[in-house]
């Protein structure tokens, strides 16, 4: 019963949804309120950083650790979770627009803010985001063929993005570093152990010459 619950699709989409529940849920009762919608910036944003860095994480556990069940349980989900990530960033601009009180028709501090480094770069990487979850199905992958591949590969661009995103949108690069180092710290050894295979595949064939 509870391996069946666990392994529930629609189960696993509501536990991803639960943040956003409580946010909206908080930005509802506050009347749509311009410093709520402040307040909710932060934790919108991070969730999406968060999703984003599991959903990367997953090809190298799998380098790391094979094809254990927990890995496999991850990969079979992790289209969900990339898209989960960027439905948080498209939130988090969300909240962002209400809180420049953008849909009281105030484009000027929009505008404006676009113009920045620490602002244009969130929204480059979202739109890569909102580009990978638009295509992340089997059918743009059999129409895009190749393309699919290099498009999802667009997500290491989103990933530096935000990360600059976050350093300079937060004035400090700890809670940035906090985030991304154990992603970096498993690519590290997940290329340390290809080059180790293929070292190993090269001096095989060599002996078998």
């Amino acid at each position: 019963m509870m391996r069946a619950i666990v392994n529930n699709i629609y189960v696993f989409w509501l536990i991803l949804s639960v943040p956003a529940i409580f946010q909206m849920g908080k930005l509802i009762n506050s009347g749509f309120d311009a410093s709520v919608a402040f307040s909710l910036e932060h934790g919108t944003g991070e969730m999406s950083v968060r999703l984003m860095l599991l959903a990367m994480a997953i090809s190298p556990l799998k380098a790391i650790f094979g094809t254990k069940s927990w890995v496999m349980w991850l990969l079979a989900r992790r289209r969900y979770i990339g898209v989960a990530a960027a439905g948080y960033g498209l939130l988090h601009l969300y909240v962002y627009c209400i809180d420049l009180e953008l849909f009281n028709g105030v484009w000027r501090y929009v505008l404006e803010d676009a113009a920045q480094f620490s602002i244009w770069t969130g929204y480059l990487a979202l739109i890569i985001f909102v580009a990978m979850a638009v295509t992340s199905n089997n059918a743009a992958q059999r129409l895009m063929k190749r393309n699919w591949k290099r498009l999802q590969q667009g997500v290491y661009v989103a990933a530096l993005l935000i990360a600059v995103h976050w350093v300079y949108v937060d004035g400090e690069w700890i809670g940035a570093i906090i985030h991304f180092a154990p992603l970096l710290l498993l690519q590290i050894i997940r290329i340390s152990i290809e080059w180790k295979k293929s070292r190993f595949n090269t001096g095989s064939s060599a002996a078998s010459d």
